[in-house]
């Protein structure tokens, strides 16, 4: 009884010590080119990829967690058929964030990990005469991604720059997306 009244008080005081920090209202708008790998890369060209990433909760300088939304959607025709495969993905992360000196603004450098949920529809369409061997399915995931960025300020509340992430969506399903982002501080 004694370890369990230790444990509760020490994830007691742990947890109000991470959790000390402040809410932060950062919102983001990101455009960028989705690149697929794994199997799915040979089948398919890259294509549009934009995403919303909301930094919602700053621990302290340097972690904070946060939430994002992908969506990617690429398409190639091959022998007059048609193949679509989209995913949309609804991750939230955990953030490490920097500030760096770059031409004597101070930009916010950071790295991210984040687990998340990934819905991937495949759509498969034959030439009119064959429309019964048309392909129309939907896959639900969990998977994963990394990223990294840095941002310049171009205002008070306003930061532009470079994100890059890796999704790993399944064992035969991944993006690098490579994306310009916006930043606005409410």
């Amino acid at each position: 009884m004694k370890n369990i009244i230790a444990a509760v008080l020490v994830l007691g005081v742990c947890g109000t010590s991470v959790f000390a920090g402040e809410w932060k209202k950062d919102g983001s708008v990101l455009i960028g080119y989705g690149m697929p790998g794994g199997d799915v890369g040979k089948l398919v060209d890259g294509g549009v990829a934009v995403g919303l990433d909301y930094d919602g909760y700053k621990i302290n300088d340097m972690f904070s967690i946060g939430a994002g939304f992908i969506y990617t959607s690429a398409k190639k025709t091959a022998s007059s058929v048609d193949y679509t495969i989209s995913t949309w993905g609804l991750s939230p992360y955990a953030k490490y964030s920097k500030e760096v000196d770059l031409a004597g603004k101070k930009c916010n450098a950071y790295g991210l990990f984040g687990i998340g949920f990934y819905s991937v529809g495949q759509k498969l369409e034959y030439p009119a005469g064959l429309t019964a061997y048309n392909i129309d399915a939907t896959d639900n995931k969990l998977g994963f991604n990394l990223g990294a960025g840095l941002m310049y300020p171009i205002a008070d509340k306003m930061q532009l720059g470079l994100d890059l992430r890796y999704h790993i969506v399944a064992s035969d399903l991944s993006y690098f997306i490579p994306a310009v982002k916006f930043t606005y501080s409410f």
